[in-house]
């Protein structure tokens, strides 16, 4: 049945293209939001100097910072919230970095992430 609220109500395409369509679409962003974590964690290993920083699936950007403390990073889906461990095996202080989630451009979200971490 058709409804007359919905205009396209009545299109729909064979389940082989649709599924075949939704896969590229998940596929086409999983594969940007991939290179933006990338970019993101270059663009902070450049920021903090002396630290080592590393992106890893299941999109996490980790950083060993220059004091010893190991921040963790989720990536956009979580709002690039940061868990900072001062110490190995400490209780984890969480951080919710205001400001990154609206970003879009990798070196201003590293800019954001930089400045939380620097007083680690």
């Amino acid at each position: 049945m058709i409804s007359d609220d919905d205009p396209l109500a009545a299109f729909e395409l064979p389940p082989d293209v649709m599924s075949s369509t939704f896969e590229h679409a998940i596929s086409d962003d999983a594969g940007a939001a991939h290179e933006r974590g990338h970019a993101v964690a270059a663009a902070l290993q450049r920021a903090l100097k002396g630290s080592a920083v590393e992106y890893a699936f299941p999109g996490i950007i980790t950083a060993r910072l220059k004091s010893g403390a190991v921040a963790r990073c989720g990536g956009p889906a979580v709002n690039w919230v940061i868990h900072v461990e001062r110490t190995p095996g400490a209780q984890a202080i969480v951080l919710e970095v205001a400001g990154a989630a609206q970003e879009t451009e990798p070196r201003k979200v590293a800019a954001v992430l930089a400045k939380a971490l620097k007083k680690f």
